[in-house]
């Protein structure tokens, strides 16, 4: 409850992975490479601190990065890939203490949010037995759009409630801007749809733009790489501080340098003060993940495996024919077994009564 007597002044946080980052740009500029170059510092700890969530193989070339690919490399995992995503979800949430990982990075977020768009459309064709719905527009009123917000919203919240930094890569674009008087101008923006792109970048604390520029000096092509921290009119960029350059060249080393005197400069330039902010926020954060994770976990398990299995075989028990057949299908897809009897996950048992419910309507 919000009591207005305790209000406290607001503390800027300190910790790295605190903050959301969106980088974007141009193919082959070092996104990942610079999520890749950031986890060896002392910021995050080494490699196996950050874990690169691979909805695309950009990873191949990064020697000792702890990556997993989605969908996963299993012939016999026959779910799709967004239901595989919040499985790997489910899983750093719950064994949150486990792990050793602070910071995920989610490459790229135009196929992330492709699997979630993916997974909504063939949800809601079934649940409103609908055989049309077959593109995310044919959902009546739009309601298709914000399914797949909120689908995608939620599993990033309960990743940064469990304390993990973010950091999401996608690639740039040109967009013709058109002003009221009439006249255009092309802009550079991340190549996401319009309510895509508005979701990500409203969440994002950093927006940068990798660029590759090019210059002939002396008759001879000099290419520099620059990250871009704040807009110059033609490039999508910015940040939530207001001590930042235009642009620094490409170095994580320089990039940690700017994040640091932003910092600083949030908080006068007093050294000590910072100092002392990250160890406080360090047991905060911990404290508040530890928090999240036991009242989640607690809330899926105040229902027994035994509770959800009686669940569905009720649902099941009113079910036609024709609905058995198409429940059996779904816990196939789903689950990859027809055998609920036998889920031992609390997740399967989740899914499979979810499908159970939908399909009597």
């Amino acid at each position: 409850m919000i009591n207005v007597l305790n209000i406290q002044p607001n503390e800027p946080k300190a910790l790295i992975y605190e903050y959301i980052f969106l980088v974007y740009g141009v193919g082959k500029a070092g996104k990942s490479s610079l999520f890749y170059k950031l986890a060896q510092t002392d910021y995050i700890g080494g490699l196996d601190k950050a874990l690169l969530i691979g909805f695309e193989k950009g990873y191949k070339a990064l020697r000792g990065i702890h990556a997993v690919p989605v969908p996963n490399d299993d012939p016999e995992d026959k779910r799709d890939a967004w239901t595989q995503f919040t499985d790997l979800v489910n899983q750093l949430v719950e064994h949150r203490k486990e792990v050793s990982y602070r910071m995920l990075a989610f490459d790229t977020l135009d196929y992330m949010y492709k699997y979630a768009t993916e997974y909504i459309i063939k949800r809601e064709r079934i649940a409103r037995k609908d055989a049309k719905i077959k593109a995310i527009n044919d959902i009546p009123w739009g309601q298709g759009h914000a399914m797949v917000e909120e689908e995608v919203d939620k599993q990033i919240k309960r990743l940064v409630n469990a304390g993990y930094g973010i950091f999401m890569i996608t690639h740039d674009k040109e967009k013709k801007i058109e002003t009221k008087s009439g006249q255009s101008y092309d802009k550079t923006t991340v190549t996401l749809p319009e309510r895509a792109k508005n979701l990500f970048v409203n969440m994002s604390d950093f927006i940068l733009y990798i660029s590759i520029d090019k210059e002939v000096i002396g008759g001879n092509v000099k290419e520099t790489r620059n990250i871009y921290f704040r807009s110059d009119g033609d490039i999508e960029a910015g940040s939530r501080f207001d001590n930042v350059p235009n642009k620094i060249e490409y170095d994580v080393d320089l990039f940690l340098e700017t994040f640091e005197n932003a910092v600083l400069s949030s908080y006068n330039n007093d050294e000590k003060a910072v100092k002392k902010a990250k160890v406080i926020q360090e047991k905060q954060l911990e404290e508040r993940a530890e928090e999240y994770v036991s009242e989640e976990t607690d809330a899926a398990t105040s229902k027994t495996n035994d509770q959800y299995i009686d669940e569905i075989a009720k649902a099941i028990g009113q079910m036609d024919e024709a609905q058995q057949a198409d429940l059996k299908k779904q816990f196939k897809e789903a689950n990859g077994s027809i055998n609920y009897k036998k889920y031992t996950e609390v997740d399967q048992l989740e899914r499979a009564l979810d499908i159970a419910v939908k399909i009597l309507g």
